[in-house]
């Protein structure tokens, strides 16, 4: 062999090393594919019904109230009411004898919002008459807000009874940070998850007939937490206790990264649970409950409304209209730069909770999965059908209260059985960096070899 030859065979031999270790370094850093399936549930891991933060909290930030846009009249009702038939829906129910509990920041209680105390899980011993943030105060007009002469404002079901249990805050955080930082469970949404639990067996035992929860956490679909808890309450809620749960879908940002569509490759996963890569809890135990996206005045899915294969319906979520801590009509939020519209999937779930509190008014004898499946099943999808985005469409207030639809089995399909918990994350240790060590040592020997074999060539 000439040396020109033996030096072309020695220049491909070092070229395939270093794409073999490109290779492999490309392999050991890429995240592992993960298929989600909808979560199971261990009936026998609920929650003491015990009020009180999970862990301690102290307040970091300053409250804050609701605004009013110069120059905004508030004589007419608000669209998302005459987009969702509120008015003519009313005529056949009001929500009268339905009790709502409204799981969220607290409510600050007007003469228009009489809530009552449901407790607290913020603060210790609190009665949940407390709202720092405004959220659950809008939440719960716009379930049951009671009108008034001068404007046009008027809650989904004015004669349904209000609790409040005050269960998160943005104004509130953990007082130390956790120990293991690289442990999902240790997290501030984890905690937030482990104090919902005990709040949805709370207002279920308090006699709650429709649960609303207008909170989301998100998690990615390689870093779960224990959800045994939770899963165990909202079917003790439910199927216990009959209550029925609407949930938000969740608004996109932060740690809710957007989920991507279904891949229409793959018929056989037509809701696209294979294309999941953010958890959003409680959102995605449907059909044990209604998760509830967003949409604008044209009818259009809004885009901070969250995906996911867990959707059921859509409701208005944004220029939303409410009522302040003084029960007075209000439209915006302080925002950094100024007022900033009220928005967000939360408040399309009041609006359907109100819709359930009528239903469950009118239809007493139905249970959670029949109102639920009433509420979809009138649903208006433009383009028929279900989807990832408004679930099975609009709701329709008067739909749901007034057609003649074939009666839903007594019960959702919904895996109920034992489910471990997953293993807690372990402190992060070096096995990558020497996998990677021990991968690159190894083709940095099969090139050393490749030399020395090239060497003795040249000297034969």
């Amino acid at each position: 062999m000439t040396a020109t030859a033996t030096r072309k065979s020695v220049g491909r031999c070092n070229r395939v090393v270093l794409i073999t270790v490109a290779v492999m370094l490309a392999w050991l850093s890429a995240p592992p594919a993960r298929a989600v399936a909808p979560p199971s549930i261990n009936p026998g891991a609920v929650p003491p019904d015990v009020t009180g933060p999970d862990r301690p909290l102290e307040q970091r930030r300053v409250c804050k109230a609701p605004l009013t846009v110069p120059g905004t009249n508030f004589h007419d009702p608000p669209w998302g009411n005459t987009y969702l038939g509120v008015n003519q829906a009313q005529k056949f129910a009001t929500g009268a004898g339905v009790t709502v509990a409204v799981i969220d920041t607290g409510v600050d209680p007007s003469p228009r919002v009489p809530a009552e105390p449901g407790g607290d899980f913020v603060v210790k011993d609190g009665d949940g008459l407390t709202d720092c943030d405004s959220h659950g105060t809008l939440t719960a007009s716009i379930i049951a807000g009671r009108p008034a002469p001068t404007d046009g404002f008027v809650g989904v079901a004015p004669g349904a009874r209000l609790i409040s249990v005050r269960q998160t805050s943005e104004a509130f955080e953990l007082k130390e940070s956790p120990a293991n930082q690289n442990d999902p469970n240790a997290s501030a949404a984890a905690a937030s998850v482990r104090s919902l639990a005990r709040a949805v067996v709370h207002a279920a035992n308090l006699g709650a007939g429709v649960i609303n929860i207008s909170e989301a956490a998100c998690f990615k679909v390689a870093k779960p937490v224990d959800e045994s808890a939770l899963g165990a309450a909202l079917n003790y809620a439910v199927n216990v206790k009959g209550a029925v749960i609407v949930v938000a879908a969740g608004n996109s940002g932060g740690d809710c990264a957007q989920n991507p569509p279904p891949d229409p490759s793959v018929p056989s996963d037509p809701r696209g649970w294979q294309q999941v890569q953010t958890i959003v809890t409680p959102a995605w135990y449907a059909p044990l409950v209604l998760t509830v996206g967003g949409v604008g005045e044209s009818g259009a899915p809004s885009a901070f409304s969250m995906h996911g294969p867990w959707v059921g319906a859509a409701a208005p979520a944004e220029d939303i209209v409410a009522l302040g801590p003084n029960g007075e009509p209000v439209d915006a939020l302080p925002g950094k730069d100024g007022p900033v519209p009220i928005a967000g999937t939360s408040f399309a779930a009041a609006y359907v909770s109100g819709v359930a509190a009528l239903l469950r008014q009118r239809f007493p004898e139905l249970t959670p999965a029949q109102v639920i499946d009433r509420i979809t099943a009138s649903a208006r999808h433009p383009g028929g059908g279900v989807d990832d985005v408004v679930g099975a469409g609009i709701v329709d207030a008067v739909a749901a209260l007034t057609w003649d639809l074939p009666l839903a089995p007594r019960t959702a399909p919904f895996v109920v059985n034992r489910l471990e918990p997953p293993v807690p994350a372990q402190p992060p240790d070096h096995g990558p960096i020497a996998a990677v060590a021990t991968g690159v040592t190894a083709m940095l020997l099969a090139l050393g070899l490749a030399r020395l074999s090239a060497r003795a060539l040249r000297r034969r």
